[in-house]
């Protein structure tokens, strides 16, 4: 694959990657797994496509033409917009785990016969 070619494609995956991430809720709750796995996969596609274009760049160097300049500024705008909301959704998702994990573990205790309740603690144990 060309440089050019490569660089296009990774505009173009980027550019759904950034059109995604706006169409998400900022809580996980709210948003539906196909969205989640349809980024998952384009983030997937975008690491292939940044190995094609490394490849590329040993093929035929690192003299960009001024097409390639135009792409790799575009890629630098879509990247500082898709950074910070990659990194609200990773705390959305790490919140999410947090509250499933609190959840666990407060249904192992009342399973146990311990369970804490807005501070008072019942023993159900006989």
């Amino acid at each position: 694959m060309r440089r050019i070619d490569a660089l296009n494609q990774m505009h173009v995956v980027t550019n759904q990657i950034a059109k995604s991430l706006e169409e998400l809720n900022p809580s996980m709750d709210d948003n539906e797994l196909n969205q989640l796995e349809g980024i998952n996969h384009m983030i997937n596609r975008r690491e292939e496509t940044i190995k094609l274009l490394d490849l590329a760049m040993k093929n035929e160097g690192d003299q960009w033409s001024e097409d390639e300049k135009h792409l790799l500024e575009q890629l630098s705008s879509l990247e500082e917009i898709i950074q910070p909301k990659l990194s609200e959704l990773y705390a959305a998702f790490s919140d999410q785990m947090r509250r499933f994990q609190q959840s666990k573990s407060a249904t192992s205790k009342y399973k146990s016969g311990q369970a804490y309740s807005d501070g008072a603690f019942f023993d159900q144990r006989k």
